[in-house]
């Protein structure tokens, strides 16, 4: 039997849309990279901010950043989102 557009499997898949919060480092990089091990994932998200000069320095200059915070505050995921869009 064919999928009622509005069957509730349906519904869940267009609810399902990427949430602006605070992530950790590895939960966002594997969103960005779901088939790479976490430190890798991380490294790559890295790797990609970095080659973007504007992102790199607006994260960089933000408000509180740390390199030592385990966590993306929702501004740098907003920022991340806005340069690298949705994971």
């Amino acid at each position: 039997m064919d999928k009622v557009k509005n069957s509730p499997a349906c519904d869940e898949a267009e609810e399902q849309k990427f949430v602006i919060r605070v992530y950790s480092k590895s939960e966002l990089a594997q969103m960005y990279f779901p088939d790479a091990k976490p430190k890798s994932a991380l490294v790559s998200l890295w790797r990609w901010i970095r080659r973007c000069s504007e992102l790199d320095q607006a994260i960089v200059t933000g408000h509180a950043y740390s390199k030592y915070r385990n966590n993306f505050l929702s501004y740098e995921v907003e920022l991340i989102v806005r340069f690298l869009g949705e994971p």
